[in-house]
């Protein structure tokens, strides 16, 4: 089972919408687990969790002689196995940066699953396994520039009066480790998993699964045709501005408690009506259409996941790519 996966969206004044990840993209770092009880036939493409942790280190590890080559003893005391996550802009002179994160896992891909998660973070449980993990850290502006490349003004970015490399000390070592820079976009595993998720939603099985939830859901009073609709809660939203605007939360990211308690509804009729059993397996068929149809371009995939494992591992054994 894949471990959390965040994007996180970076919204600054006057900056547009940036969209970042540590793997970048994932932390904790993982890849996928072979095996386990949720195994989907997707995984077998991807690098298992013992793997990416292995690519994460190597990265770290590159980008921390790179930063001392700058000039910086940020990463000094950081520990490559288990690293921040992927940097987040700080706020400077620019304006006001707002940065929101939105995490996905293998446990949370149908929605919220287990009650007793649904009642502690409603539907934020993904976020709440990503914060669990993820190793906190603040950068200074210099700092961010020189790991990501990202200037302060969108000019080349340099650091101590020295050039920082393209994609900064993070994407030099990417590109050591698996030959191309951060990803701009999902990977090939990551587009197929949508394209057979979108495909099974169109199956009339899972649409007679959606109906049948939606009744449970009624009985419970509540009115959403599909647990997507729940999870969005287009009908919570004037509560949660009004308690954001008033100060009765802590964090803007933080669940109401209307939210916990359907979060458990929806839960508790996913288990009531069969209901993950039945999208799972449709799930499962629709990955093996699509890996079918893709076969030569994930086994590139692959062999390119398993060449970048070696190299990292070359990184760690030499602190050489």
């Amino acid at each position: 089972m894949r471990r959390a996966l965040p994007l996180v969206l970076l919204l600054a004044a006057g900056l547009g919408l940036t969209l970042c990840g540590d793997r970048p993209g994932t932390w904790p770092p993982g890849g996928s687990t072979a095996g386990g009880r949720d195994a989907q036939p997707l995984d077998a493409f991807e690098l298992t969790d013992a793997e990416q942790d292995t690519v994460t280190a190597a990265r770290w590890t590159l980008a921390a002689q790179c930063m001392r080559r700058l000039g910086f003893d940020s990463l000094a005391d950081v520990d490559p196995y288990h690293p921040p996550g992927w940097p987040q802009r700080p706020v400077d002179a620019s304006g006001t940066v707002l940065t929101l994160v939105a995490v996905s896992d293998d446990a949370h891909r149908y929605g919220v699953q287990d009650p007793e998660d649904a009642a502690a973070h409603g539907y934020r449980g993904a976020l709440a396994a990503y914060r669990a993990h993820a190793r906190a850290k603040t950068w200074t502006m210099p700092e961010y520039v020189a790991l990501t490349g990202s200037s302060a003004d969108g000019g080349p970015a340099r650091a101590h009066e020295r050039p920082v490399p393209d994609g900064g000390c993070l994407g030099q070592a990417e590109r050591r480790i698996r030959g191309t820079g951060p990803r701009t976009e999902p990977d090939l595993v990551s587009v197929l998993r949508g394209e057979s998720r979108r495909s099974a939603e169109r199956d009339p099985a899972w649409r007679r699964a959606d109906r049948t939830w939606s009744a449970c859901m009624r009985g419970a009073g509540y009115h959403y045709a599909t647990p997507a609709d729940a999870q969005r809660g287009d009908d919570r939203r004037e509560e949660e501005l009004r308690l954001r605007l008033s100060g009765g939360r802590g964090e803007a990211d933080l669940p109401t408690e209307t939210e916990k308690r359907t979060a458990v509804a929806d839960a508790r009729c996913k288990q009531r009506t069969g209901y993950l059993g039945t999208v799972r397996a449709l799930d499962v068929r629709a990955q093996e259409r699509v890996i079918a149809g893709h076969r030569a371009e994930l086994d590139r995939h692959r062999a390119r996941e398993r060449a970048a494992v070696r190299t990292a591992m070359h990184v760690l054994a030499t602190g050489t790519p």
